[in-house]
């Protein structure tokens, strides 16, 4: 596996048209790859994922807010169309890493901060799509998509750190009783969320995600290997599914 990180200049038209549409920025990552490849390559398939900065657009000290382009593939990929119409044709513009490494260290008990974005969907019982299948609906509020992420955690080898967990100053929290549970917050925030429109085939498609940075601990190492290589949710042609760790 090979995990790759481009910087996309934001004072550049092509960044703009890329981040415009998810079917546009999924061509083109597509396209990093020669044909066939892919398919040779194995079950694995590609995952990526657009960081936008938080802070306005605008230069500081630390140069330019750059949105960081993340890509998890099966083998090493050929962005230099990318680079050429919207990121940075410098050193550190691109990085490329084999990834089997840190996946096969990966162990119980190890502590890393993490992002994602993620798709929170559900099957709604009573109403059915023309296949006659229960109809796939997004959740909508932030609490919803938290609480969808926060389900699958156990399945897919991880566990969201509590403030408790990591000591220092806690923060002064009550329950629903007024009751104080100090250390009780969940280390995760959501920095984004989106609801996007766009045609596909003959339908139109309303895409709902939302990105979450959290500290996480590691209960089972092979479901979590399982989840950075193949995702998390839907939509992961789109731009979803895909996690990272870093240190927290």
């Amino acid at each position: 596996m090979y995990l790759t990180r481009i910087y996309l200049n934001p004072q550049r038209r092509g960044t703009w048209r890329l981040a415009r549409s998810r079917q546009v920025l999924h061509a083109a990552i597509m396209n990093c790859f020669p044909p066939g490849v892919l398919e040779q390559a194995g079950a694995s398939r590609v995952l990526w994922r657009l960081d936008r900065p938080a802070a306005p657009v605008g230069r500081g000290r630390d140069g330019s807010p750059s949105w960081s382009l993340y890509i998890s593939s099966p083998v090493s990929p050929d962005p230099s169309h990318i680079v050429e119409e919207a990121g940075y044709a410098t050193e550190g513009g691109v990085v490329v890493r084999e990834h089997d490494g840190f996946l096969d260290r990966l162990e119980v008990g190890q502590r890393w901060g993490f992002r994602v974005c993620v798709n929170p969907t559900f099957r709604k019982a009573n109403q059915r799509d023309r296949q006659g299948r229960k109809k796939i609906l997004a959740h909508v509020t932030r609490d919803q998509q938290l609480q969808w992420l926060l389900d699958r955690a156990e399945q897919n080898g991880f566990a969201v750190l509590k403030s408790l967990d990591l000591g220092g100053d806690l923060p002064i929290l009550e329950d629903d009783n007024g009751l104080r549970r100090d250390g009780e917050t969940l280390m995760i925030q959501g920095i984004e969320r989106s609801v996007e429109e766009f045609r596909r085939r003959d339908s139109r498609v309303t895409l709902s995600s939302a990105t979450f940075d959290g500290v996480l601990e590691v209960t089972d190492s092979q479901a979590l290997r399982s989840l950075l290589v193949n995702g998390i949710g839907r939509a992961k042609a789109y731009g979803c599914g895909l996690m990272t760790l870093s240190r927290p």
